[in-house]
């Protein structure tokens, strides 16, 4: 780990992305050029055609958090600073926030909800939101929107059922104008299994709770540390919820049906895949109906940490989704030089970059 703020050798050391080939299932090592940013893990990221933003995150020394919102565009492997780190206005800087990608009257904005602050020297409270003061830090509920036209932060209306103050949670875009907010870490030792829906506009949002209603009703436990991922197909849109941490390694693996608000938990799935916290998901749909969930990364229950990559099948149909396997790298890489199950690739090239920091 390098533990300073900025100097050559953490520049160069951010500046190398990993990229993964899907059709073929080859990592390789690729340069940047710009400048990356510094908030190097617990950052948030969201993807907008061929550009993955980042925002926010700990610099890796001391109580050092930032705010700044940064550009990675796939196609030149160029970073762009779009928003610096600030203490006079914007979010909180933080780390462990949520961000989705927003688009209203065909104009894109970034949102961004929650997040773990430290408790001075930082930007002014935003009004409507609350702050839970935790040992030297602040969880907070702020929503802040990023209009990518004009370059400015807004604080929306907000209405409905806020989140309390949250951080280390999921945030995923459904649809262009919402997103789905899971789990989470609530302070006091407390954490999340709440389900929350955000309806954007260009200068409100309206916020809508699901909780565990009991019974016989299936419902994931509370957790922090997770990873989602939305699956959209021809029955609607699912978000799928792999690990995650409350006291110990949840080891599970949930589907949310979005429309019915409904779980179901996927059983049979090794140890090796969810058996982690803080891993990344990332969708590939290769077809209409098939659905590859790349798994990379993260830190098992023992605090170790994991370098493997691992590919889940999923196949749709108009009513249900089914895990067709589950491989390891060298099981992907061998079915696809097979050629089993080939097709033309016909995902955006976002889909196939993932970036790592140490």
């Amino acid at each position: 780990m390098i533990i300073v703020h900025n100097n050559e050798e953490k520049k160069s050391f951010c500046s190398v992305v990993e990229v993964c080939h899907l059709p073929t299932g080859t990592w390789v090592q690729k340069p940047t050029t710009g400048d990356p940013p510094l908030g190097v893990s617990q950052y948030a990221a969201a993807v907008i055609r061929n550009e993955i933003f980042f925002f926010g995150g700990y610099c890796g020394h001391d109580i050092c958090d930032h705010n700044s919102l940064c550009s990675f565009n796939v196609d030149t492997f160029n970073w762009k600073e779009l928003s610096p780190t600030t203490s006079h206005h914007g979010p909180s800087m933080k780390f462990f926030c949520g961000m989705a990608a927003i688009k209203v009257n065909d104009e894109y904005y970034l949102a961004i909800i929650g997040g773990c602050a430290p408790s001075s020297n930082n930007t002014p409270p935003q009004p409507g939101a609350q702050y839970m003061e935790d040992d030297g830090y602040r969880d907070c509920n702020e929503v802040h929107m990023y209009r990518l036209k004009t370059g400015e932060w807004t604080s929306p209306t907000v209405t409905g059922d806020r989140p309390p103050p949250i951080y280390d949670l999921t945030l995923t875009s459904i649809t262009n104008t919402t997103a789905v907010l899971f789990g989470g870490d609530i302070g006091s030792c407390r954490k999340s299994n709440d389900v929350f829906t955000f309806e954007f506009t260009d200068t409100s949002v309206k916020c809508k709770k699901f909780s565990n209603p009991g019974g016989s009703v299936q419902w994931p436990k509370e957790r922090y540390g997770h990873s989602s991922v939305l699956i959209n197909c021809s029955s609607g849109p699912y978000l799928l919820v792999v690990g995650g941490f409350n006291c110990q390694i949840t080891k599970d693996c949930w589907l949310l049906n979005i429309n019915k608000m409904e779980w179901k938990e996927l059983a049979n799935i090794p140890d090796s895949v969810t058996d982690r916290r803080w891993h990344s998901l990332s969708v590939w749909g290769e077809t209409q109906t098939t659905h590859w969930i790349i798994e990379f990364g993260g830190e098992r229950g023992d605090h170790s940490i994991i370098s493997d990559t691992r590919f889940i099948e999923i196949i749709s149909s108009t009513s249900d989704l089914v895990i067709q396997s589950v491989l390891d790298i060298n099981e992907y890489q061998k079915r696809r030089i097979q050629g089993i199950n080939t097709y033309t690739c016909t995902c955006t090239c976002t889909k196939h970059v993932s970036l790592t920091y140490m």
